[in-house]
């Protein structure tokens, strides 16, 4: 199995300390574009690469179309059918677009790494694997002795949820509304350090 890029755990770990309120507005703002996109743009065949995604290849969206339909089935549950959410649109505006280019590489990398890692088992790489067995290989990972197989498998499919619940369509099945601030018109502070004592 080939080397994984290092720059893959510097992507992890910026994804880790990018707040939640850029997230959702870099999402809120993907996901306007996605939708005002489609209403321009005629009704056309399925392309390999979706309108509003441009930081993604063939491979890397194949690769991630996969993985929603591992990590995120919605299918016989009350959530919204991840058909109807753009979730490569947001991963791609709110993450992607904002990452420096050796970061992004960095995240390539894993995303071929992992996409190789069934090989040796599976005989299969992680897009060819059948639900069943990307979810067993996803689970065999997420509890691996090793590092960059346990980043990996949590972290794409952190990137994956995030960017599916960043959409404010996904709220209504949980009872949210929305954030308070917004409803209460409540100005934000920012992260102020806590009173001492």
């Amino acid at each position: 199995m080939k080397e994984m890029n290092p720059g893959f755990m510097e992507a992890f770990h910026r994804v880790e300390r990018m707040g939640r309120r850029d997230f959702l507005k870099a999402s809120a703002m993907a996901a306007g574009l996605w939708a005002a996109t489609a209403l321009v743009r005629p009704i056309q065949a399925i392309a390999a690469v979706p309108e509003g995604v441009v930081h993604l290849s063939v491979s890397e969206v194949a690769f991630f179309e996969h993985l929603v339909r591992v990590a995120l089935p919605t299918e016989g549950s009350n959530l919204v059918p991840t058909e109807k959410i753009p979730v490569l649109q947001t991963l791609d505006a709110a993450l992607l677009g904002t990452m420096a280019p050796h970061i992004l590489e960095g995240l390539k990398g894993g995303i071929a790494y992992f996409n190789d890692g069934p090989l040796e088992r599976f005989g299969k790489r992680f897009v060819e694997l059948s639900l069943h067995d990307a979810r067993a290989f996803c689970d065999e990972w997420a509890d691996s002795a090793q590092v960059p197989h346990r980043a990996l498998s949590v972290g794409l499919k952190k990137l994956i949820g995030l960017a599916y619940w960043a959409n404010p369509p996904t709220w209504a099945p949980l009872g949210y509304d929305g954030p308070v601030t917004d409803k209460w018109n409540l100005k934000s502070l920012g992260n102020s350090p806590l009173p001492s004592a």
